[in-house]
């Protein structure tokens, strides 16, 4: 084909058939070059193509000229007689396969040649739906054709089939695993699809006719930049690059915003517009370009992060090596009419199943892995879990028994020294005057408030009812009563924050423990408490003036063991500060 098709470049768009015809013979038809495809680069101009070929067989020959590209129309005429040039027909890619003058994937002129007969075919080439005129061309016979076809479709056919697989699966783990990471990668695998079907001129075999005219409107490079766009998204979601590299997510999002807009605007203007009129060209180049821009900012930040050791960013490097390398050998051909290697279907084909697979894998990986760090992780709460219960129920035989041996050495001694006490009084026959009644009384009393004490302990009156204000506003007070010589300070701001009973008592526990410790051990004269709701935590802040303690000592008694057991079910944090000069504890507890 290089060493006799010949073309006339008509930028004017305005030359007739016979202008052409008297051209021809002239210089001003020029001979393509070497290279097998033929690219315009940006251009509005037509294009005429001439083919003078002959039979050299003893036999006739059916022989199809084949362009392999759908983004052009091309009319025929047989010029082998220059004064009685002969329309042979038209096809474009509104046409149907069946429609066009060879049913096929491909824009084809079929013609016969006798034996030893000479023909000069003529071929107008026009712009329809792109900015540049590329294609592949052959001339052979139907059978080889035929031939050809039938492999290339099977192979194609087997990519296809392979995307369609993926995009099912990657929506299908999307379901079943809640990952919004899925959904945008099968939307990349679709959008690949999409691509793969202009690019590989499958889409008139494939797409129903409402689908296909519809699509064919776009520009080929719009699948390309919507593929980015979403491989964009995909590499920022898995390497979570807003978090380990905020610098370049921002230049990448400000990217994929500018592809984004883009990419809707050339598609509207392509519903609405030819793209050949002047602002819907312009938009077309400019997609171009934010092509080259966004894919070289992506794949320099996948090296940069993997040179950074970013275990995710260097699997996303080895999914995208090829499509890389792919991706400059097509530049090249568009650019420079130049390949370094090709591989059937195609390189960005190729490089799409190797980098579909590929990130696949990874996720598969990532989510058998987290899967199991899951369950370890489980396990050891649960563990976590058991020892916490172990504690509470030995904390519970402990409060017990202190809670027994109070019993026993307050209200029992006081119980049994008052038994004794009547017992002596109705023995005698003395009459019972009004101290002995007085003093009877007051040991009751006693007993009372002990017994109140001790229920309070168990479980504070009206926990049922009462917000965790009004209970430890009232155990204050009690503390005033009872500790005159220390001088209590609460500051209390929980606002409306909605408590479970248990957390209300685990708290209020917390706090009387920590009161208790401060009024027994300290010696101080003065304590500042506050507790306040922030950022759905609750934060407890206790200090005192006095002797100071070791925390690891103190934390061996049971009321302190019974806080640290708490704050741990809790899942709360506590800081202890402590010096000869008082001491200050810190609690923050997460409000579930």
């Amino acid at each position: 084909m290089t060493q006799y098709v010949r073309f006339y470049k008509d930028s004017t768009r305005q030359l007739n058939l016979q202008k052409i015809i008297d051209l021809e013979p002239t210089q001003h038809f020029q001979k393509r070059g070497e290279y097998r495809v033929f690219n315009s680069q940006y251009t509005k101009a037509s294009y005429w193509f001439v083919l003078p070929i002959k039979n050299v067989n003893s036999k006739e020959l059916q022989v199809v000229w084949s362009f392999y590209n759908n983004n052009f129309k091309i009319t025929f005429y047989d010029i082998t007689l220059a004064d009685q040039p002969k329309f042979l027909g038209q096809v474009s890619p509104q046409q149907r396969a069946e429609e066009r003058l060879f049913q096929s994937r491909a824009l084809v002129l079929p013609f016969s040649l006798q034996a030893g007969e000479y023909k000069k075919i003529l071929a107008k080439v026009e712009l329809i739906n792109a900015n540049q005129i590329y294609f592949l061309s052959d001339v052979t016979t139907v059978e080889d054709m035929m031939f050809w076809e039938l492999n290339y479709g099977i192979i194609v056919g087997q990519f296809l089939g392979y995307f369609a697989f993926m995009f099912l699966f990657n929506i299908f783990l999307f379901f079943l695993l809640k990952k919004e990471i899925h959904l945008w990668h099968g939307l990349y695998v679709f959008s690949i699809i999409l691509f793969s079907l202009n690019e590989n001129i499958v889409d008139v075999l494939l797409l129903p006719n409402w689908f296909y005219h519809f699509y064919i409107q776009f520009p080929k490079m719009l699948w390309l930049l919507i593929s980015l766009i979403l491989n964009i998204k995909v590499f920022q979601m898995f390497t979570d690059q807003k978090t380990k590299f905020p610098r370049f997510y921002k230049v990448l999002h400000f990217t994929k915003n500018i592809a984004i807009f883009l990419a809707v605007s050339s598609a509207l203007l392509s519903l609405l517009f030819n793209v050949q009129t002047p602002i819907v060209s312009e938009v077309v180049i400019a997609l171009d370009v934010i092509l080259v821009i966004g894919t070289i900012l992506l794949f320099f930040s996948i090296i940069y992060a993997s040179i950074k050791k970013d275990k995710d960013s260097l699997y996303f490097f080895v999914a995208t090596i090829f499509i890389l390398i792919a991706f400059i050998n097509y530049l090249m051909d568009l650019l420079l009419q130049m390949q370094v290697f090709y591989f059937q279907p195609g390189n960005i084909l190729v490089g799409l199943m190797v980098e579909v697979s590929l990130l696949t894998a990874f996720f598969l990986t990532k989510i058998v892995k987290k899967s199991r760090e899951s369950r370890k992780q489980l396990q050891l709460k649960n563990i976590e879990n058991q020892n916490l219960s172990f504690q509470m129920l030995n904390l519970q035989e402990e409060e017990r028994k202190e809670i027994a041996q109070e019993i026993h050495d307050g209200v029992g001694s006081h119980l049994s020294g008052l038994k004794l006490y009547l017992q002596n009084i109705f023995q005698s026959k003395n009459p019972i005057d009004e101290n002995i009644k007085a003093e009877v009384l007051h040991e009751m009393k006693i007993i009372y408030d002990d017994l109140r004490s001790i229920s309070h302990q168990l479980m504070p009156a009206y926990i049922e009812e009462s917000n965790l204000s009004e209970l430890l506003k009232n155990k204050f007070e009690q503390y005033r009563r009872q500790f005159p010589h220390i001088k209590f300070n609460d500051v209390q701001s929980l606002g409306d924050v909605n408590l479970q009973e248990s957390d209300r008592l685990h708290i209020y526990r917390i706090v009387i423990a920590l009161l208790d410790n401060a009024i027994k051990h300290s010696e101080c004269t003065e304590i500042d408490f506050q507790i306040y709701c922030e950022d759905n935590n609750i934060e407890i802040l206790l200090e005192d003036n006095g002797i100071g303690f070791d925390p690891e000592a103190q934390f061996s008694g049971i009321g302190l063991k019974s806080v640290k057991s708490r704050i741990q079910f809790l899942k709360a944090n506590i800081n202890i500060e402590s010096n000869k000069n008082g001491s200050t504890l810190i609690i923050l507890i997460p409000i579930n």
